[in-house]
């Protein structure tokens, strides 16, 4: 199994230019896989456009958003690509229908083609409803318009001229080049833990990218995902599974987040790291803590050394 860490594009006080390029060189360094950054467009000044924003959850997950700089996420991994050689870049994850589906293409493309072909497109369709409001997006219309702008992004990718033709999105034929350094297509995940993304991503994705799922959770999903991929004509192989987990160190999780992040010494976490590969993850994605550069460094470090046995 992969392993890639977060960097902190979007946070209240991390997301300065110099400590985003610390964490991606010092996770180059230490053997890590991959880099992914996180994605809002715009958080709204008052909870009132937040989709299901009477409910404590989403009150809460509302509040720790505010207040922090927001970087776009491709923008950050394309700063990330020149100052980096090896590691993969993915967002986890991109919410596709807040933007035209031409100019993501031409975008993520050229992430690819001048990265030299490490690019993962992560995609989502978010929880934020004044998001889709500020880009005057119908918020009941995420779904559809993910999936019409996956195809957007498959038909510019798979022909050097292309036209399009759909529901929400249309143009004549176009030119589009350069092709992605990975050729025909990207590596598509898809984000979400609901039942419409596993659907999503057996018909469109290379991967479906549920978060903190526990290994008992996945155990049940996977087959479905695999009866989905088969139901629509696909070899469930076709789609792997990878995740995303928060990395506690020094502290226990909260019993609603038992089994559901990474916590304990480092063969305590290389166990759940055996046990979430045997459940069928094939990349995880690590939010590394850290209050400070520093902290967030020391966790890294620790991360690649003592549990992942870099020798850097």
């Amino acid at each position: 199994m992969q392993v890639g860490v977060t960097v902190p594009n979007v946070h209240e006080t991390l997301a300065q230019p110099g400590t985003i390029s610390a964490i991606a060189r010092c996770a180059e360094q230490r053997g890590f896989a991959s880099l992914w950054t996180n994605d809002h467009v715009a958080i709204p000044a008052a909870p009132a456009g937040v989709a299901g924003g009477s409910t404590p959850a989403y009150a809460a997950r509302y509040g720790e958003q505010r207040g922090q700089l927001l970087y776009e996420p491709l923008i950050t991994l394309a700063y990330l690509a020149a100052i980096t050689e090896r590691v993969q870049l993915g967002t986890s994850v991109y919410l596709l229908a807040l933007r035209h589906p031409v100019l993501a293409a031409k975008q993520v493309v050229s992430l690819d083609a001048l990265s030299g072909g490490r690019v993962i497109f992560g995609i989502g369709v978010g929880w934020l409803e004044a998001e889709y409001a500020a880009v005057g997006v119908p918020w009941r219309q995420r779904g559809a318009r993910t999936d019409e702008a996956l195809e957007v992004l498959r038909t510019l990718c798979s022909n050097d001229v292309a036209g399009f033709e759909g529901r929400h999105y249309r143009f004549a034929e176009l030119e589009f080049l350069p092709k992605p350094a990975q050729r025909t297509h990207l590596p598509i995940w898809i984000g979400g833990r609901s039942e419409a993304a596993m659907r999503r991503a057996a018909r469109l994705g290379d991967a479906w990218h549920p978060s903190h799922l526990t290994c008992d959770e996945l155990r049940r999903v996977v087959p479905e995902l695999h009866r989905e991929c088969e139901r629509v004509g696909r070899a469930p192989q076709d789609v792997t599974v990878t995740s995303r987990r928060r990395l506690l160190r020094g502290a226990r999780a909260e019993p609603s987040d038992e089994g559901r992040v990474l916590e304990g010494t480092p063969e305590e976490i290389r166990a759940m790291l055996a046990e979430l590969e045997d459940a069928g993850v094939t990349h995880l994605i690590v939010e590394v803590p850290g209050a400070s550069e520093a902290e967030v460094l020391e966790n890294l470090d620790w991360l690649g050394r003592e549990v992942l046995g870099a020798d850097a």
